[in-house]
């Protein structure tokens, strides 16, 4: 019968392997299967989305093709301003589309999430939009022309400095350890009045100062502050009722400390055997 047949040639083939193996050990250990992993980048955002979903933040996202509206003008850049110069922005190629190409842009910071989040949402809330962000900037061991930032953002009552760098210390404290060194310098951006930037001892060098940290021994992660009110205002939100305070996290550089990675560009290798250590 045709079984008959099939279960012969079987046979056959079996003993013919078995004839040319010399000796075969049971006992040993098979191959080891390259296993998938997650990215460092993934891994340190899904701990920072819970450090703020316990904190009582939403999660939005947003487009990073934007306009220029929610990228420049809704966050108290008018088209003139001089701080354009120094984003470096791509503009988008809009042939065969309906957008304008003067005003449409990969995003260059996450703090476009703002305008849109607050025309849609009413206050009091505490929101986060973590997403990538486009500059053309030159490329080195803390600087790429795509990086990812975290945006967070409150608006409420009687919100204060005070309150903003209470979150921050938490939040770094719960990432790195209770024993990590922050410090705060004033700098200005238009859309936060007062503005901060938040500084971290460099884990990489532990403070001595290394190529990473620019020999300083600290490294800038956020820049922060309080929302200006011409931002609320664009928003629809009555600035003398309400206020809030509002920072971008430079994921990519939490990334590089907490690995304790010199060059930023790392992160973006395809190599296997980098990233499997991860």
């Amino acid at each position: 019968t045709l079984e008959r047949l099939i279960s012969d040639k079987k046979q056959e083939m079996i003993k013919s392997i078995s004839e040319k193996r010399d000796w075969f050990d049971l006992t040993m250990p098979g191959s080891k299967l390259d296993l998938g992993h997650l990215h460092p980048l993934t891994k340190v955002l899904k701990e920072v989305k819970q450090i703020f979903n316990f904190l009582g933040y939403q999660i939005a996202d947003g487009p990073e093709i934007e306009s220029d509206y929610f990228n420049f003008e809704a966050l108290n850049i008018p088209k003139d301003h001089p701080s354009r110069d120094t984003q470096m922005t791509f503009y988008v190629d809009t042939k065969g589309t309906d957008l304008k190409p003067s005003e449409t842009i990969l995003r260059t910071q996450t703090s476009a999430m703002q305008g849109r989040v607050m025309e849609k949402m009413k206050p009091p809330f505490r929101v986060l939009a973590p997403g990538r962000n486009f500059r053309y900037e030159q490329v080195d061991a803390s600087h790429g022309f795509e990086f990812w930032q975290v945006e967070g953002f409150v608006v409420d009552k009687n919100i204060h400095l005070t309150d903003l760098f209470g979150t921050i210390n938490y939040v770094l404290r719960e990432l790195f350890g209770k024993e990590i060194k922050t410090r705060f310098a004033t700098t200005n951006f238009p859309f936060v009045e007062p503005g901060v930037d938040t500084y971290m001892q460099c884990t990489i060098c532990k403070g001595k100062g290394c190529s990473f940290c620019k020999n300083t021994g600290w490294s800038e992660i956020m820049p922060a502050g309080m929302i200006h009110p011409n931002v609320l205002k664009n928003a629809g939100i009555d600035a003398a009722k309400w206020n809030g305070f509002a920072f971008a996290i430079g994921l990519s550089r939490i990334v590089n400390l907490r690995y304790q990675i010199k060059d930023l560009r790392t992160l973006t290798t395809p190599d296997m055997r980098i990233l499997s250590q991860f």
